[in-house]
């Protein structure tokens, strides 16, 4: 192929030559601009010497400028019938590729395979919307410096969301926990081939230095978050004892003990609440 060829035109012409069909149940809509994946390099920060972890590279194009970058990249593609195209858009370019689904490899030994271990690195994903949330809670853990992920604008309004608002929900808490989000750029439909039904938009994720919680007891944090949204129209104190397996009168007093009133349902409280919840009922 052509090196004169822009990004996305060798993308289109891989895509035919290889008679790639997209898939819908695979979420595959695929960001074929140069000038619109250029911007999602500079909002990503990649630069020279970076471990970028890439999830869903599909055409390549994000890929590539990330390695025209400097940036050492690992690309984790489902799909192996996109891997030539993926390979004929990228051509010298050193990239490892790895096949295999993100939801159940081993992210952390590939990326301490690919970069060393306890190399610093950063998640930049661009995945199926309809995994953006269980996705998130695999990827917060693996603790990068930062997540940049193309998600539905309707997600990533979500993750902005604060406690009380009709959006604030178990996700939005834990990435909250975990990261400073922010929405670092739109990305209308017609941006895609081919257009998916809905808008989408770039989620940044800063991941914090240090958290609030001890180690050892971050997945009972983790764990009280799911449940206090688990049942919206519940009180927290119902939740407690449906979810934790505790007594009415056990749950009611962590509650007093993190200074809540046992009305209170758990889509209002803040990160600061929940942690004076968990310091309870660790101590009950």
């Amino acid at each position: 192929m052509p090196d004169e060829l822009s990004l996305s035109l060798r993308a289109r012409v891989a895509l035919e030559a290889h008679g790639f069909h997209f898939t819908h149940s695979l979420g595959q809509n695929f960001l074929l601009s140069d000038h619109a994946v250029a911007e999602i390099v500079a909002r990503a920060g990649a630069k020279a010497g970076d471990h970028i972890l890439e999830i869903g590279p599909g055409a390549g194009l994000l890929t590539a400028m990330m390695a025209d970058a400097g940036a050492d990249v690992l690309a984790v593609e489902l799909d192996r019938a996109v891997e030539p195209v993926l390979r004929d858009v990228l051509g010298e370019r050193s990239v490892r590729i790895v096949i295999a689904d993100c939801m159940k490899a081993d992210l952390k030994a590939l990326t301490a395979e690919a970069f060393g271990e306890n190399a610093p690195f950063s998640i930049v994903a661009n995945l199926p919307y309809y995994i953006t949330a269980d996705f998130l809670m695999r990827a917060v853990r693996l603790s990068p410096e930062r997540i940049t992920v193309m998600v539905q604008k309707e997600a990533a309004e979500r993750m902005l969301s604060q406690p009380g608002d009709k959006n604030w929900c178990a996700t939005a808490a834990t990435v909250r926990y975990f990261a400073e989000p922010s929405m670092v750029m739109e990305a209308p439909a017609s941006l895609f081939t081919p257009p998916p039904h809905v808008d989408s938009a770039l989620l940044r994720l800063e991941m914090r230095e240090t958290r609030a919680v001890p180690a050892e007891r971050e997945e009972a944090f983790l764990n009280l978050i799911q449940v206090a949204f688990r049942m919206r129209r519940k009180t927290l104190a119902n939740n407690l004892t449906a979810g934790l397996s505790l007594s009415r009168t056990d749950a009611l007093r962590a509650l007093e003990a993190a200074g809540l009133d046992e009305r209170v349902r758990g889509e209002t409280l803040t990160l600061a609440d929940f942690e004076r919840l968990a310091e309870a009922l660790h101590e009950k």
